[in-house]
């Protein structure tokens, strides 16, 4: 597999773990103000704009990794951020239990069988109708979004972290779809690029929201969960994405291990 996508695979894990600790903090930091008010005071805070700027070069080292690298491996290892936060947590003087020991060897287990079996390949190209698709795809998270705005309790959570799953999903499909494209100028006006963009901003926007209003664990697993199953199968669909042969039995394996360690670990995205 091509050393660039690796590291530009770990970079995006380390980059989106560090992220979420600052936009965690910036976002409790404005946890009394609520709706679009709130939302507003969250992007205001000064650890949310370092943890932007932190999600900035994951976003930009996920496109690096999705040109090679199938989704199922770098969703997976995107979701793996997790414990990244969870390292830190514990440098900050968080005590982890036996338990989360576990989920991180669960984590890291199910990272190593899917990065044995994954093909890397570039990407097939999409039929410009399904990009147009793709991009049209970003009204999903968009609309849930502001449904779950104007909803309290536990429908607004729900909500605003299935909004930001569909956004990050959009993210993932978009990024993928762009390692097909020869880079030229001509992709600033490309669908593709535009429905990263717009998916990216969707999903950190209501994910934000949703851990201020939710508890982090469910908003994290609920997000996590449709991030990384969604635009895997999209993967393996519409682009190519593949394991080697006879080894789909490990991948799979590796998939369900590397949900498990990631949804275990979710209380550590506060």
């Amino acid at each position: 597999m091509p050393v660039v996508s690796w590291v530009a695979a770990v970079v995006c894990c380390l980059g989106y773990g560090i992220g979420s600790v600052l936009q965690s903090v910036g976002a409790k930091r404005a946890a009394a103000v609520t709706g679009v008010s709130g939302l507003a005071a969250i992007v205001a805070q000064l650890p949310y704009l370092l943890g932007l700027a932190a999600d900035a070069v994951a976003f930009v080292a996920n496109i690096v990794a999705a040109r090679d690298l199938p989704l199922f491996l770098v969703q997976s290892v995107m979701a793996a951020s997790i414990g990244v936060t969870a390292a830190i947590a514990a440098l900050r003087g968080a005590r982890l239990g036996g338990r989360d020991w576990a989920a991180l060897g669960t984590l890291g287990a199910g990272l190593v069988l899917l990065a044995v079996s994954a093909s890397a390949d570039a990407p097939i190209a999409a039929d410009p109708t399904v990009e147009w698709v793709i991009l049209g795809g970003c009204v999903l998270p968009g609309f849930a979004g502001l449904l779950g705005l104007r909803r309290s309790g536990r429908r607004s959570w729900v909500v605003l972290a299935t909004a930001s799953g569909l956004g990050f999903s959009v993210v993932g499909v978009a990024s993928r779809g762009l390692g097909a494209l020869p880079v030229s100028w001509d992709l600033l006006t490309h669908p593709m690029l535009w429905s990263l963009l717009a998916g990216g901003v969707l999903a950190m926007a209501f994910f934000a929201v949703a851990l201020q209003r939710g508890p982090v664990t469910a908003v994290t697993g609920v997000t996590f969960t449709i991030e990384v199953v969604l635009p895997s199968v999209v993967g393996l669909l519409l682009f190519g994405d593949r394991v080697g042969p006879g080894l789909a039995p490990l991948a799979a394996a590796g998939f369900v291990l590397a949900i498990a360690g990631t949804t275990a670990l979710a209380r550590f995205a506060q």
